[in-house]
């Protein structure tokens, strides 16, 4: 049969869906034809999706449903419905299998859905409905009859190395050209997390890939897509030691070269010193943890099975095997105050991560979270409606001694801790706020000025920026609560993009600025910083929307800086570099010589310009 699979768009984007790639291959392997429409991946309205399915003229249409894109999939399905009513539509994914009687009610243009894994079960559903024989065997299935709604009895793939390889070239705007390849290795989750829905979706039962299996996939990814690097997407890749070293001994072995990182179903307490290195040498760059909380009595109310302390020893073999660590913070757990997510912040700091996030709690229901949150809070949001991270986010819970605008006050202080800290560094030093401040940004990125408004207030900022800046920064001067922008020419030749840069800084420093924050991505911006320095109070190295902000470096700290610098290691680099260009060149000089001497020429510096002689024989 003529299959088309969509992926609905929502607020987490960039990212393929897996689940829908392996479903693909499974229906490819049983011999139907697939098409997959990546609608996250664009900005096709509900309509523009409604004709391209009429072109395709599918059989069967199936929609992968996250809490998140909840909405968009029943908008698209209606659209499609009013244009090409051949179809059967079938929803899958995690929320149908959280809340398939709520989705089925609500959309009625859905026949079916699926809960849990369908990697087996859809394609067996395809052939019954083909042949027109009952489907009441299928596993997972949730269909109309009599006007009830009938659900199946879930089955777990059992064998997870007989499932077809996730197959990306059906998805219609896949470019294989820098693609960070999605990898399962294992399915399920043992632990208990209050929080957490995986044991519903993905099941309590943990079952692994074979290692010669794992290293196959990413062979032939390398082989038939290129793939240069890889993420483990497993809900806990660690969970047998022994299985994730194989994996990593076997990885080193075929000598892939491959980077890659496990930012997802990482515990602390399932990580040695073994192992981090291991996975290191493999070619790991980044290893993230679910922390969730640094305050004591809620990280141990939230049945993680762990203690603070694993955390504290797993962030060190992270970072001992010199790999990046990553945590990942809930404010609104069950417990949480202000005062808890202060301890939090505090143990966050403590910890010297390379990257955190933080997010608010959403109350899955199923979850134990869900139930203590009705019990002794509010529910204030459909959780259709809520998103992890954004520049806006709202609370959809509050609790009577943790109000949701409290809530959300909590998560900008520890999302932007470091601004916030920036602001009271300056008053407690000064004994007034700052009154004139610049953002020196060559990149594009909006989150730091909604956030500065935020924190600083009505205080004025001035922006420091590129030609090529592309994001509504320019344009929207008022509404991010800009005073002034500079913007910055790019010059044809060295000197006069040089005599731009003095221009600027001249400026700066005739304005003696409070304050200055300094991008961390905006490299080339070092030499004019560093000239700018000395004119303002507090210069800050800022990375991350404001997340990560250095302490605040003066001309004290910056002779300080110079001071630490080991002459030794300076010396040698120069050497290395001087060594390299040297090198370079003789090869270049050597290169030419052969070929001029390979064609009767020999190369001759005259006094206007290089010149060709023919080579004279003895």
């Amino acid at each position: 049969m003529k299959v088309l699979l969509i992926n609905p768009p929502g607020w987490q984007k960039g990212s393929i869906n897996l689940g829908l790639s392996y479903l693909g291959a499974a229906l490819l392997a049983d011999r139907h034809e697939v098409k997959i429409f990546d609608v996250n991946a664009g900005e096709l309205s509900p309509e523009a999706v409604a004709e391209k399915a009429k072109k395709y003229a599918p059989d069967i249409i199936g929609f992968s449903v996250k809490t998140a894109t909840v909405r968009p999939a029943l908008l698209i399905s209606s659209a499609i419905k009013k244009t090409y009513k051949e179809a059967v539509h079938v929803a899958g994914g995690p929320h149908i299998t959280l809340m398939y009687e709520e989705f089925l009610k609500e959309g009625a243009e859905f026949e079916y859905a699926f809960l849990g894994e369908s990697d087996e079960s859809f394609p067996l559903f395809i052939n019954k409905l083909e042949k027109k024989e009952e489907f009441s065997s299928v596993p997972g299935l949730v269909y109309k009859k009599a006007g009830k709604l009938i659900a199946t009895e879930r089955k777990l793939a059992a064998d997870l190395d007989k499932i077809p390889f996730p197959n990306f070239d059906s998805i219609d705007t896949f470019v294989a050209e820098d693609f960070r390849y999605p990898l399962i290795t294992s399915r399920g989750c043992p632990y208990l997390c209050i929080y957490c829905c995986v044991g519903i979706v993905s099941s309590k039962k943990w079952r692994g890939r074979s290692v010669a299996n794992i290293i196959s996939e990413l062979e032939y990814a390398k082989e038939h897509h290129g793939i240069k690097t890889f993420e483990i997407l497993d809900d806990n890749f660690t969970l047998k030691l022994d299985r994730a070293k194989e994996f990593c001994r076997a990885l080193i072995k075929r000598k892939l070269n491959l980077s890659w990182y496990c930012h997802n179903g990482i515990r602390a307490d399932k990580l040695d010193l073994e192992l981090t290195k291991l996975m290191k040498k493999a070619g790991c760059t980044s290893i993230a943890l679910g922390i969730e909380s640094g305050d004591e009595k809620v990280f141990n109310s939230i049945k993680k099975g762990e203690k603070l302390s694993d955390i504290v020893a797993g962030v060190r073999l992270i970072q001992k095997a010199g790999m990046r660590a990553v945590g990942y913070f809930i404010i609104g757990l069950p417990g949480d105050t202000a005062v808890s997510v202060a301890n939090t912040i505090r143990f966050m700091k403590g910890l010297r991560l390379d990257n955190y996030m933080f997010g608010i709690l959403t109350p899955y229901p199923g979850t134990e979270a869900y139930e203590t949150v009705k019990k002794d809070g509010k529910i204030l949001l459909d959780i259709r409606d809520t998103y992890h991270f954004s520049e806006n986010i709202k609370s959809p819970i509050e609790y009577p001694n943790f109000t949701s605008t409290e809530i959300e006050e909590a998560y900008y202080n520890a999302t932007y801790h470091g601004l916030y800290s920036a602001r009271a560094d300056f008053k407690q030093k000064t004994g007034r706020l700052p009154e004139k401040i610049l953002y020196i940004n060559f990149t594009s990125d909006t989150g730091f000025f909604s956030v500065f408004s935020r924190v600083f207030e009505m205080t004025p900022l001035d922006l420091f920026t590129s030609q090529y800046r592309t994001d509504p920064v320019l344009e929207n001067r008022k509404k991010y609560g800009l005073k002034e922008v500079f913007v910055y020419i790019d010059k044809f030749s060295r000197f006069k993009q040089a005599a731009e840069f003095v221009k600027f800084a001249l400026a700066f420093r005739k304005k003696k600025y409070d304050i200055i924050f300094y991008n961390g991505a905006t490299r080339r911006l070092f030499i004019p910083a560093a000239i700018i320095l000395p004119a303002a109070k507090y210069f800050y190295i800022e990375s991350e929307q404001g997340k990560y902000i250095k302490h605040p470096v003066n001309r004290e700290h910056l002779r300080l800086l110079l001071s630490k610098l080991n002459p030794l290691k300076l010396l040698g680099f120069t050497a290395a570099l001087l060594f390299y260009i040297v090198m370079r060149a003789a090869a270049l000089i050597f290169a030419a010589a052969l070929f001029f001497k390979r064609t009767g020429k020999k190369l001759v510096f005259g006094k206007e310009a290089p010149g060709l002689e023919d080579v004279k024989s003895k």
